[in-house]
């Protein structure tokens, strides 16, 4: 088996997440560099046809990631450009949109996540960076995917404390009958795969990651699990799509950023920008040469 590491598993794992529908679009977001890594994957794989949108970019081929020269990449493979309201009233709230990945703090029983506040809103003991657009996307595209750095119950609790956004209602004959698009919600951690399809039904454990027992999930869980009898584990990344990933998508290895703290980012940070501009000056003395 090929050795890898979480953030691999886990971009992997999203990935599995990406179809060819028709018109659907898959929407990046802000750069978040696990999530990107996950549609660059599964563009250079499985969905070669998936289009991707990144910022107001449609039809962008994939990228090398990086914190320097992502947005430069994204806006020159497109195809086109949409304004921020075109864009938003086609994708996000036009029922366009095919998957998008909200990584946030917590993750409440009900779906819900929060991206603004730990504790009272208006006294808060951490103030958050807010939800931009993730209220629309998890309402509105076909599946949502909220992944985090950590699995305790810290993260994973019975209700947030601020709902940044909620997928209401969950069921997919209630969002037909609202003209929504269908659908579940996946949460993909350090530990495990779970997934909520119903609003009166509890997130049910879709699979264990390699190494990691049922049990574990359970106890580091704030909120009722359905517990299948047979949990499935999780697939390994294959030798193919690790090859892909860093050589191809992520060869500074960006997507362990979400994994780092608040001092690790700084350094890593510095490290990763100090060796694209390495590798940017060296391009130039080579072209000149």
């Amino acid at each position: 088996m090929a050795t890898y590491e979480i953030h691999e598993l886990m971009a992997c794992r999203i990935s599995e997440e990406m179809r060819e529908e028709g018109e659907r679009v898959t929407v990046l977001g802000s750069f978040t560099p696990l999530a990107y890594a996950a549609y660059m994957l599964a563009k250079l794989t499985h969905a070669p046809d998936a289009w991707l949108a990144g910022y107001n970019a449609i039809g962008m081929d994939p990228i090398e990631l990086g914190f320097s020269g992502a947005e430069a990449a994204i806006y020159k493979t497109a195809r086109g450009r949409w304004s921020f309201t075109e864009s938003n009233q086609l994708v996000h709230i036009g029922t366009r949109g095919m998957i998008e990945c909200v990584s946030s703090v917590q993750l409440g029983g009900d779906g819900a996540i929060n991206l603004s506040v730990i504790g009272d809103y208006d006294r808060p003991k951490v103030r958050l960076p807010g939800g931009a657009g993730s209220p629309e996307v998890v309402q509105n595209y076909h599946t949502v995917v909220a992944y985090f750095s950590r699995h305790d119950r810290r993260t994973f609790v019975p209700r947030v404390d601020f709902a940044t956004g909620r997928r209401t209602p969950v069921g997919a004959g209630a969002r037909e009958k609202r003209g929504l698009l269908p659908g579940p919600v996946i949460a993909i951690s350090p530990l495990a795969v779970l997934r909520k399809d119903a609003d009166d039904e509890p997130f049910s454990l879709a699979s264990v990651h390699p190494g990691v027992s049922v049990e574990e999930v359970v106890d580091n869980t704030g909120f009722e699990l359905a517990v299948p009898d047979r949990v499935p584990v999780t697939r390994a990344p294959t030798e193919p799509q690790l090859r892909v990933l860093r050589e191809r998508i992520d060869p500074f290895a960006t997507a362990r950023f979400d994994f780092l703290g608040g001092r690790e980012r700084v350094a890593f940070l510095r490290e990763i920008l100090t060796r694209e501009w390495d590798r940017a000056r060296a391009l130039v003395e080579a072209a000149r040469s």
